[in-house]
């Protein structure tokens, strides 16, 4: 018997080892989830980016505003000036046209902001080069033609639907006709469709323009899973007028689902 008993307490001794190890491994699993769940964010982004390449006067937009069972999303903070990259020389508002909710930017003048290239600066440089002031035109120091850019976030407290956003997420002009598209550059993962959306702008101007709109809502879905993992919808138009054209046209839409991992 007392030959037995080392081996014994020997049992006992690795029984509780992997006793220990498996409440350690829990309690890691445990901690991890919770760091995991805390950190997962649910976001939407909006974003406007517009440039002309001379200065327009009593200007009026109707831009493509995201819209989910004919309700205007994420305008609040547009409307109330609070939004990035909003100028206070705006009068913004949401307008119905054809049953479809817009944004109304409305603007006595909009005045174009050239910049000039970066500078490189060598190792070691004492003097400083002169920092050129933007200008209004463009010219050989200020070829740049930089464009205005508003752009709102916001969050939700739940899943984003990125594999089917039709008729889940705001989309622009949703009652419009969808087509399947291509994605060529990069490869897409999920299916893309094309669309065409509605646009409306009016000014004046004393020389040739050219404007140009981008706008893009998206929703994406992320998490830290020892690295973050994400998944997105996007859907963008984009637009180009010249030789002073004015009146109503046809944005190029294009919606793009199921980006990224899902996890």
């Amino acid at each position: 018997m007392t030959l037995q008993l080392p081996k014994i307490r020997w049992k006992l001794v690795i029984l509780a080892l992997i006793l220990l190890t498996v409440l350690l491994f829990a309690w890691v699993s445990w901690e991890f989830n919770q760091v995991t769940s805390q950190s997962e964010r649910h976001n939407y982004y909006y974003s406007i980016d517009l440039s002309y390449n001379t200065t327009i006067e009593n200007v009026t937009l109707f831009l493509p505003v995201p819209e989910l069972n004919t309700t205007p999303m994420f305008v609040t903070s547009l409307l109330n000036g609070t939004a990035y990259g909003v100028s206070p020389d705006w009068n913004l508002s949401v307008v119905t046209e054809n049953g479809t909710p817009m944004l109304a930017i409305r603007a006595a003048r909009m005045v174009p902001e050239y910049h000039g290239y970066p500078i490189a600066i060598e190792p070691g440089t004492s003097v400083l080069p002169t920092t050129l002031v933007p200008g209004h035109e463009y010219s050989g120091d200020t070829p740049v033609l930089i464009p205005v850019t508003v752009a709102v976030m916001e969050t939700s407290a739940s899943e984003i639907d990125t594999r089917n956003p039709v008729g889940h997420e705001p989309l622009f002009f949703p009652g419009g006709t969808f087509t399947t598209g291509s994605c060529v550059t990069p490869a897409c993962n999920g299916p893309v469709y094309d669309h065409p959306v509605p646009v409306y702008i009016s000014y004046t101007s004393e020389r040739p323009s050219v404007i140009s709109l981008r706008v893009s809502v998206q929703g994406s879905n992320a998490i830290w899973k020892g690295g973050w993992a994400s998944n997105s919808y996007s859907d963008t138009v984009v637009l180009e007028i010249a030789d002073g054209a004015k009146g109503w046209f046809e944005g190029q839409g294009k919606l793009v689902t199921a980006e990224g991992v899902y996890y």
